[in-house]
């Protein structure tokens, strides 16, 4: 581990994509909560700020044009539809997959649920089983559980401490009734690469049943393609990538035989009769806007997360024990899943009040549970309850990650006396 360097920059290379744009941004408090001065975001696996090249693109299909895309009689409408068709268009393309197996949703959320309920609920589905993998974003392992027996058994395929699916035990339970196995790329909490997916993919390809891929953090992070990452199905997400919120789309390959979904929102048939609902234009835009900016800018963004972890971890490990979940397998710059021993992650967060980091995916409520990512990965509950997510950032800054490293190990070492008295 290279050491901490001697001076460290007040200024990221990307800072001129974000901060303050209008004086009323200013004003940072509501509802009876004010944002520290120096707060330190550490959260961007949960949400990112956006960047102001994406917004430039966002507002005016929110100022100017505001027309529904669906009534597409009048200048507005049309004007609409062809920005609806230029994003689509441009979502495809940073995905290597053509312009109609892209569907917009509103979250990543929404995409995996209708991904799989669709699935299970149309009327023509003749395969009864599904496989996820028991490090799955708890979209796809709760949308999986809530499904299970409706004609229908869901099976999870295990990982082994490095996160990583067992290959033995996968292929002896792909079979010619699976209709699907669900294995995200990049996890969300650890920011392991699953480096069994292509023979997971493999396997199920060879019976039939389609794979669906949640690359949310992969695109954000890794390298997620139609060339680099087998899939029939895939989930995106403009919240991880500097586009603001409001905005996903769910990827449907065509192939034989065709992949069938019930729509989950009925009323006017939009996105092809999948998703019905007035799009949310202006996020979509920013959708599209914020993927072609990864892709141009991808190498430049992975080098200086992995920049920024490397001044983090040199500076934390100084002064305390720390582990990273998944040490010695692949893992994506910016995410780490730390474990303190003998530190309960919840109050060292609560605590460190201007840093923000997560105890796990901020896509659950706020409990005192243990996170089923590190349970699959064979953690004791104490182990697991001593751990936080940490999730580094365009915005971030070398001079923040040296505060934030010496801030957690303080409160850390703090937590610890205080519980030993």
């Amino acid at each position: 581990m290279s050491s901490t360097p001697a001076r460290l920059s007040q200024n990221s290379p990307f800072a001129g994509w974000f901060g303050q744009m209008h004086a009323a941004e200013n004003n940072r408090s509501f509802g009876g909560v004010t944002l520290p001065a120096e707060l330190i975001y550490l959260d961007h696996a949960a949400a990112t700020p956006v960047d102001k090249r994406v917004l430039e693109t966002m507002l005016p299909w929110v100022t100017n044009i505001y027309g529904n895309p669906a009534n597409r009689l009048h200048p507005m409408g049309e004007l609409a539809e062809h920005g609806l068709a230029q994003a689509r268009l441009d979502v495809a393309a940073c995905v290597g997959v053509e312009f109609d197996e892209v569907t917009f949703c509103s979250s990543a959320t929404e995409a995996n649920n209708l991904l799989l309920r669709g699935l299970i609920q149309h009327p023509l589905r003749k395969r009864n089983k599904i496989l996820i993998s028991a490090s799955e974003h708890s979209s796809i392992r709760t949308t999986a559980e809530a499904l299970a027996g409706a004609g229908v058994s869901i099976e999870v395929l295990e990982v082994d401490a490095q996160g990583q699916i067992n290959l033995l035990e996968a292929e002896q339970v792909i079979d010619e009734n699976t209709l699907a196995v669900c294995v995200m790329d990049v996890n969300n909490e650890t920011g392991i690469i699953q480096k069994s997916l292509p023979a997971v993919a493999q396997m199920a390809h060879s019976k039939g049943a389609l794979v669906h891929v949640d690359a949310v953090q992969g695109f954000a992070r890794g390298n997620f393609h139609s060339t680099t990452t087998p899939f029939d199905t895939a989930t995106l997400s403009g919240a991880k990538i500097y586009s603001g919120r409001g905005a996903a789309a769910l990827i449907v390959r065509k192939r034989h035989p065709r992949i069938r979904l019930a729509p989950q929102l009925t009323g006017g048939g939009h996105e092809a009769g999948l998703r019905s609902g007035t799009p949310n234009l202006a996020a979509v835009a920013g959708l599209a806007a914020g993927m072609k900016l990864q892709l141009q800018e991808r190498n430049e963004r992975l080098h200086y997360l992995s920049h920024l972890q490397s001044i983090f971890c040199s500076a934390l490990y100084g002064q305390i024990d720390a582990n990273i979940a998944g040490q010695n397998s692949a893992r994506v710059p910016g995410i780490l899943m730390l474990t303190i021993p003998r530190v309960n992650a919840m109050k060292l967060i609560e605590n460190a009040r201007i840093l923000c980091v997560s105890s796990g995916s901020a896509c659950k409520t706020l409990q005192a549970t243990t996170s089923h990512v590190l349970q699959a990965m064979g953690f004791e509950e104490e182990e697991a309850l001593s751990s936080f997510r940490v999730s580094l950032g365009l915005s971030n800054t070398e001079a923040e990650m040296k505060k934030a490293a010496d801030l957690i190990a303080a409160t850390a070492l703090d937590l610890r006396r205080t519980s030993a008295v």
